[in-house]
């Protein structure tokens, strides 16, 4: 699916996390060797579109946006066997991180994106997913970088869109001000009806949440249910 060119970002990408630097060779070797187990294509995503969910023997199509290393997918993913996991992420050393991470696993039930989340979402049927999970996005807090937040009335309609009814956006944030500025964009998108939630226990303390955790940045979870 072709967006018209009013709704590409600045910069032709959403998520702004494709920066490469040069990988470790075992980084390469996991890019290299392990990814393409894992690896969804374009294709892949067409066939999922076309093919419901519930007669590929699952039930639920979960979307992780911005997955970065990946601790938290590899993490969560075993205890969810009903689901099938897309993890998206520009940046192709972190996702071979994750998808070494599977292996070491035996995780089955995720599948990787590499590249902007949102063409994924273009591919896929509207009202298919039954979870978007965004956790830990680059808040932007400088002004000249505003527009690269993820949590903008057009980014954030097309992740609604992608929603089926009754399904769930979750956030996980250390700055407070980008959790309001998402707070704000969730209320004034009348499809959805969101709140700060107690941390849940299931999603596991990473290597960056504890970074913030110890510069003294708590934690704040944002769960969003689409209401119609």
């Amino acid at each position: 699916m072709t967006r018209p060119p009013d709704q590409w970002p600045v910069g032709g990408s959403y998520t702004f996390g494709g920066r490469q630097g040069r990988m470790s060779p075992t980084r390469q070797r996991a890019f290299d060797v392990l990814v393409p187990r894992y690896l969804l294509t374009p294709h892949d995503a067409g066939s999922l579109a076309a093919t419901p969910i519930s007669d590929a023997g699952l039930k639920r199509l979960i979307v992780e946006i911005g997955c970065g290393k990946g601790e938290a997918t590899a993490a969560m993913a075993p205890g969810e066997p009903d689901a099938l996991v897309i993890a998206c992420e520009p940046n192709e050393a972190t996702i071979a991180h994750l998808a070494w991470l599977l292996d070491a696993g035996d995780v089955t039930n995720v599948r990787l994106w590499i590249g902007d989340a949102f063409d994924l979402l273009a591919v896929l049927e509207p009202h298919t997913i039954a979870e978007v999970r965004i956790w830990f996005p680059d808040p932007w807090p400088k002004p000249r970088h505003a527009h690269k937040r993820l949590f903008t009335p057009l980014r954030l309609g097309l992740i609604v869109d992608a929603l089926a009814v009754g399904a769930r956006l979750r956030l996980a944030t250390d700055d407070l001000a980008y959790a309001a500025e998402a707070l704000a964009a969730i209320d004034a998108e009348p499809r959805l009806r969101g709140a700060v939630v107690p941390r849940p226990g299931h999603r596991p303390v990473t290597t960056f949440e504890a970074r913030g955790l110890r510069a003294g940045h708590p934690a704040v979870d944002i769960v969003a249910v689409r209401e119609h």
